[in-house]
């Protein structure tokens, strides 16, 4: 019943269409130490319409709060956030909800709370931009496995000129979506150190990612930050005229000594060079809408699967898919954003993961489409409830062996509620 009424107003406030523009905050007056700062980002627009560089300048202004710290620019920002979703399946057991701590919960309803804080300062050096970032969040879930919550680092750098350090998104992620089912695309991060160059409008990036990219660390999971078994990785992008082209590329030693199988399965050790590739890009669509945009990547890997797919698909996979691999798989993620007025915009999606393993005795395969739309209402400043209708199409096939599989297939809806506050 609760599903059927977030269907509903989802449709009315879809039929809404623009509405008296949503009040804003009056521009904030930086402090001397960001003037500078903003200085020098200002120079970076150039590419883009002027139109562009004042919503951008208004934005950069009204998110969180600056301030001066002994002598840089500091910003502080921060949020919370309370999400009500409700699904039904054609399947006993479907994995739905994934939650921000990586668990997965197979219920019909999931009640979620989060809270965020991030500080990022900046300082002018003779060697460049002395730059650092820093966010925790703290999450609670129904069926997330603990009692009060989780608090995670979501991410954290230290950067001269071109050179970074820290718990960042990888140089294979591109695609990014505003939506409220975890639909992000890679949407990887990594222990990473990556060295970046920008020649005009052109960007080229290497680096070096720590393991594979998982859920977001555990404040003790700092400590675990090794770079002995290193993903080697590379990325180019290109941005002219408000579109953004990307193409990247890594490779890893790909190591199956221990194999989740024995004793099932006689020992097939074996290390392989695993690698992936990925193509994206981002483009205005300013004859339907000023701010509209249309989003696509796709992406193709060898025993690299933790690349695929938006992060829902992949934590469900190593859920029930029982070997690490060898594994080959493609994804390919699309999205559209359409701003109605100042008040509402709506967001539109699809994906679909292909993900196949080579065993001994079995050639398992998962295929996983998605798809939803969304629409989101700001009736002031820093304020946004959203209502969101999903659709989940899972489909593991066994080929061989029963039992690859430790979980079922089928199809589900999944209706979602969601408001939120920002600094």
């Amino acid at each position: 019943m609760a599903l059927r009424w977030v269907m509903l107003a989802l449709a009315a406030l879809w039929a809404c269409g623009p509405a008296v523009a949503a009040p804003k905050a009056a521009k904030k007056d930086a402090p001397a130490a960001c003037k500078q700062t903003s200085d020098k980002d200002d120079k970076k627009k150039h590419k883009k319409s002027s139109k562009s560089d004042d919503d951008d300048d208004d934005d950069d202004d009204d998110e969180g709060v600056k301030f001066d710290l002994a002598g840089g620019c500091a910003k502080l920002t921060g949020g919370a956030s309370y999400t009500y979703q409700q699904s039904k399946t054609t399947a006993g057991g479907l994995p739905l909800f994934v939650n921000k701590n990586g668990t997965v919960s197979s219920g019909s309803i999931s009640n979620s709370a989060s809270a965020n804080l991030g500080l990022e300062t900046t300082r002018q050096t003779n060697l460049g931009e002395f730059k650092t970032t820093g966010a925790v969040e703290w999450s609670k879930a129904t069926g997330d496995g603990t009692q009060n919550g989780t608090v995670a680092v979501t991410g954290w750098s230290v950067g001269l000129g071109g050179l970074t350090v820290g718990y960042t998104g990888t140089l294979m992620s591109f695609w990014e979506g505003d939506f409220l089912t975890t639909a992000n695309s890679p949407g990887r991060s990594a222990n990473t150190i990556v060295y970046e160059r920008e020649i005009d409008d052109h960007t080229i990036s290497v680096g070096l990612e720590s393991n594979l990219p998982t859920t977001p660390q555990t404040v003790t999971g700092l400590k675990n930050i090794d770079f002995s078994d290193p993903v080697y990785t590379l990325r180019y992008r290109y941005e002219f005229d408000d579109a953004t082209y990307h193409l990247s590329g890594l490779a890893r030693r790909a190591d199956f000594s221990n194999s989740p199988l024995l004793p099932l399965f006689p020992n097939t050790a074996t290390v392989r060079t695993g690698w992936a590739a990925s193509a994206g890009v981002r483009l205005p669509v300013k004859f339907i809408g000023e701010d509209d945009e249309f989003s696509v990547q796709g992406t193709y890997a060898v025993d690299a699967s933790s690349y695929l797919g938006i992060s829902t698909d992949l934590v469900v996979y190593q859920r029930t898919v029982r070997s690490t691999g060898p594994t080959t798989g493609w994804s390919a993620v699309a999205s559209y954003h359409h701003v109605w007025s100042e008040q509402f915009e709506s967001n539109i999606f699809g994906s679909y993961v292909n993900l196949r393993a080579d065993l001994l005795l079995a050639k398992p395969e998962a295929r996983t489409f998605r798809s939803g739309v969304n629409l989101f209402w700001k009736p002031i400043d820093k304020l946004k409830f959203g209502i969101e209708l999903g659709y989940v199409d899972m489909k593991p096939e066994p080929n061989g062996v029963l039992g690859i599989f430790d979980g079922a297939g089928g199809r589900g809806y999944i209706g979602v509620f969601s408001m939120s506050a920002e600094l």
